[in-house]
């Protein structure tokens, strides 16, 4: 038969668990912040843009046509921004085609985002199948000084199938490149309005 612990290693074996019990979630926080490439992995799909950029990009739109004006649809909402530097071709078509079923999937939160599709020239939206079809799609001119802008904040001009996400606030949030998977970008908006307080 074996003995039974006496009762001092019982106490030291005590000791040690409490001690362990208070020092490891301190060398874990000392190691972390030595490899922080470790815990700097964020759940969002798109990518973050960082530094933070502003856009108020109301002041640059210029609709076209009668319909409603820029600054009364996007006030205070999330916008999926698109670019379209020339006609809005296949590409252009495809991720047009891809917010709007994201859009849908948003159900009640719908009224919450808008879709801006920015044109070199707006006119062209009255010759363009996939725009005049779409009718929850907003379109504008684009202001040099937006590209400029887009183009500094993702590190590289915006595509064709580039879409950007513009918080309520004017703040440029995630981009998604050309053959994004709009299933995934959907869920990154839903986790977006579901903490957001504002839009």
């Amino acid at each position: 038969m074996s003995q039974a612990p006496s009762p001092l290693w019982r106490s030291r074996s005590l000791i040690i668990i409490i001690a362990l019990t208070a020092l490891i979630p301190f060398a874990l926080a000392w190691y972390y912040a030595k490899h922080p490439e470790l815990i700097d992995k964020t759940s969002n799909y798109g990518t973050l843009i960082s530094p933070p950029r502003s856009l108020d990009l109301l002041p640059w739109l210029e609709s076209e046509g009668a319909g409603e004006k820029p600054e009364e649809s996007l006030k205070g909402r999330w916008v999926l921004l698109q670019v379209a530097k020339g006609p809005c071709a296949e590409v252009c078509a495809e991720t047009l085609y891809k917010t709007h079923q994201g859009w849908l999937m948003l159900n009640k939160e719908m009224p919450r985002v808008k879709r801006l599709l920015l044109l070199a020239d707006a006119s062209q939206a009255r010759n363009t199948p996939a725009i005049i079809q779409d009718d929850a799609l907003q379109t504008a001119s684009l202001a040099p000084a937006v590209m400029e802008l887009l183009t500094t904040a993702i590190g590289q001009p915006p595509g064709e199938g580039t879409v950007i996400l513009v918080d309520p606030l004017g703040n440029l949030v995630l981009w998604y490149d050309t053959g994004f998977d709009p299933y995934r970008m959907v869920k990154d908006l839903k986790h977006l309005l579901k903490a957001s307080q504002i839009g």
